[in-house]
């Protein structure tokens, strides 16, 4: 089943996957200030309900990629995510419902703590969609693959993001929710149009699951983006947003527009990563060149005042993001036969989960210890500007030389 597929049987794919990100992407631009603001929560329990979503990402990618492999389905797990993103959005918009009506705030706390972790089920998902997709591709082709695929990942991030901050802005956050939970069924509906692609050759196994365990390309990739992932959801996915607009004094509306300035780049470097300049330039400089101005982005986000400033490092921060997110995934499942991606996908995502767990919660926690608000959030930008270069220094001693 090598082989580049055709563009015919490509699109409904590359459209479903649209969806599935576009239905996530409505509101985190100003979710972490709605939880803080409109649920009232103070900033760890503002933590662990943006970490939600990662907490699912730790638990369920390894269980659902090995269930994958076994079955050779891909499809009915996709379909799931579908079904959680509905019910993720539900919960979300019932939230809102509970905070107008003067319920206790620990039951809108859970509710809304719930309803993230249903998105975290979905995002969950991806092992065996990003499975589906390149089923059809030889080793060589995954990075410009991969590449391919997070145009539609990303771009959909950004009409939803813009789209989702425009709503909460002139409307209510409700709306940005309802927004999401119409791209989610509209996705479950696509999906129909969609094949399942069984991979060829041996049923996975202990032993094999053991094998993909062992292989290097898996570990390197898993930690670096791991890492990467605290990075990000410790800022720009984090409280980045709570940065512009208590500190930046930015508007909801700008808050999406920041959000652009960061996936544009984003989405246009991650196109051009895998395909272009991995093969021209090696893994390990475009990696180190990634978390080298991601490392510069957090340092000079405590300087940032004002849109502009805040835009140009937003900017930043998507290039290096661009560089690094392709070739992670791509070091990860490249030397992985078809029959066991899903196994390596869902341990890829499952340690990277621990991230986007951790890091909110742990960005939450510094922010909450230091004196002042402004105070600890610096500390919190400095300290996951160390934590990129720490990610730069990794990429120069674990990642080979390709030349």
């Amino acid at each position: 089943m090598a082989g580049k597929p055709s563009r015919k049987n490509e699109l409904p794919v590359l459209a479903a996957i649209f969806l599935f990100w576009f239905s996530m992407y409505t509101y985190p631009s100003f979710f972490s200030t709605y939880v803080s603001d409109r649920l009232l929560a103070p900033e760890v329990m503002t933590g662990l309900i943006v970490g939600a979503y990662g907490f699912a990402q730790m638990i369920l990618p390894i269980p659902l990629g090995i269930a994958s492999d076994l079955t050779r389905r891909r499809k009915p797990f996709v379909t799931l995510g579908f079904c959680a993103s509905i019910l993720a959005c539900g919960g979300l918009i019932l939230t809102d419902l509970l905070a107008a009506s003067g319920v206790p705030l620990t039951l809108t706390h859970i509710t809304a703590l719930v309803a993230r972790g249903l998105s975290g089920v979905t995002a969950a998902t991806w092992v065996s969609f990003s499975v589906l997709y390149s089923a059809s591709y030889e080793a060589d082709e995954i990075a410009p693959a991969v590449s391919r695929l997070m145009v539609p990942q990303y771009g959909s991030q950004i009409v939803a993001m813009l789209l989702g901050a425009q709503l909460a802005q002139r409307v209510d956050e409700t709306a940005a929710f309802g927004l999401a939970l119409a791209a989610a069924l509209a996705g479950l509906l696509l999906m129909r149009r969609v094949p399942d692609r069984p991979p060829e050759g041996e049923r996975l196994s202990l032993r094999s699951f053991k094998a993909v365990l062992s292989n290097r390309g898996l570990r390197v990739g898993t930690l670096l983006g791991t890492l990467f992932r605290l990075v990000c959801w410790g800022t720009i996915l984090g409280f980045v947003p709570n940065w512009a607009r208590d500190v930046a004094g930015l508007t909801v509306s700008q808050l999406g527009y920041l959000s652009v300035m960061y996936l544009l780049p984003n989405t246009i470097m991650a196109r051009l990563s895998g395909a272009y300049l991995a093969p021209r330039f090696g893994f390990r400089a475009v990696l180190s060149a990634g978390f080298a101005l991601v490392g510069l982005a957090c340092f000079l986000y405590p300087r940032a005042m004002g849109l502009w400033p805040m835009m140009g490092t937003q900017a930043l921060f998507g290039v290096g993001m661009g560089l690094i997110l392709p070739l992670t995934l791509s070091l990860s499942i490249r030397d992985i036969p078809d029959e066991r991606r899903g196994a390596a996908m869902g341990v890829y995502q499952a340690v990277y989960g621990v991230g986007v767990f951790i890091g909110p919660v742990v960005a939450g926690w510094i922010i909450s210890a230091l004196p002042t608000q402004l105070e600890g959030m610096t500390v919190n930008f400095y300290a996951n500007g160390a934590l990129s270069l720490l990610c730069l220094a990794l990429t120069l001693l674990l990642v080979r030389r390709e030349r």
